[in-house]
């Protein structure tokens, strides 16, 4: 998970940004899966929505969108990436985990070895090939290349040292902020450093020191992103890929508006006669 800070926009760009993250930057999961052999209680159907919901490692660098492949979706080593497993009990019950995914590509297997797919009892298989692809979060969630995104305005915290009238009403204040954000520095109340990657301020911890000490407000065009990655891409790269995105789609619509003609709008008002 990681914090930060987008600064000189508007809450309409900051929301546009989140979208384009969750809608809009593409990552590899499994969207086909071929069952050999399914002794397992589960129906293929199952084992195939648990294994579509598997975070892979994306390499968008040499894959592309099913749609935009030279061989119109039909799956091809530049669109598509095959995955096997098979996995047999023979005198005893076995799980079968990601890690038993076999992939022809290195560069894409499960973020994590440790998903449980399914269980076998003894004398039993599960073998399967399975075909990921390419795929955005508007088309499903699968797709999405975080689990969490959110923002909130920036706080923006003033102390006034003067309004406390000794020490020990700082140290009564400390010890009353559930927040842990502030401290004391040379017999005065500050701000910890980072103060704005901690929990949320509210007017309850202003109302626990004098009138006036603390007063809690928010900055309008700046706002802290809390952002918890799948693991299919670095979130470095998530964040180059929207903001490309993001530049792309504006010179479409700076492209479709030359096209537009605008014609004023004239009202017409029709009165009846009595």
């Amino acid at each position: 998970m990681v914090k930060f800070v987008l600064d000189g926009v508007g809450v309409e760009l900051a929301n546009a940004f989140r979208r384009i993250i969750l809608t809009e930057v593409p990552t590899m999961a499994i969207t086909e899966v071929l069952f050999v052999e399914n002794d397992t209680v589960l129906y293929d159907e199952m084992i195939a929505h648990r294994l579509g919901l598997i975070p892979l490692t994306t390499d968008l660098k040499n894959y592309n969108l099913p749609e935009e492949c030279s061989c119109g979706g039909q799956g091809c080593t530049l669109c598509q990436a095959q995955l096997m497993c098979e996995v047999h009990a023979e005198n005893e019950q076995k799980h079968v985990y990601s890690r038993d995914l076999e992939s022809l590509d290195p560069k894409i297997h499960p973020v994590n070895e440790n998903y449980l797919i399914a269980e076998l009892g003894k004398r039993t298989s599960l073998v399967f090939e399975a075909y990921a692809q390419l795929g955005r979060g508007k088309d499903h969630a699968k797709f999405q290349p975080v689990c969490s995104i959110g923002y909130k305005y920036f706080p923006k915290v003033t102390i006034d040292n003067s309004k406390f009238s000794s020490e020990e009403e700082i140290d009564e204040f400390l010890l009353k902020d559930h927040t842990k954000l502030f401290k004391k520095v040379d017999g005065k109340l500050t701000l910890i450093k980072d103060y704005w990657k901690g929990p949320d301020f509210t007017d309850s911890i202003a109302n626990h020191a004098p009138p006036g000490a603390v007063t809690i407000d928010f900055e309008p065009n700046k706002f802290v992103f809390t952002v918890e990655g799948t693991g299919s891409l670095p979130l470095k790269e998530i964040f180059t890929k929207a903001i490309e995105i993001f530049l792309e789609k504006l010179d479409e619509f700076e492209d479709q508006l030359k096209n537009v003609t605008i014609e004023p709008i004239i009202s017409k008002i029709s009165m009846r006669k009595l």
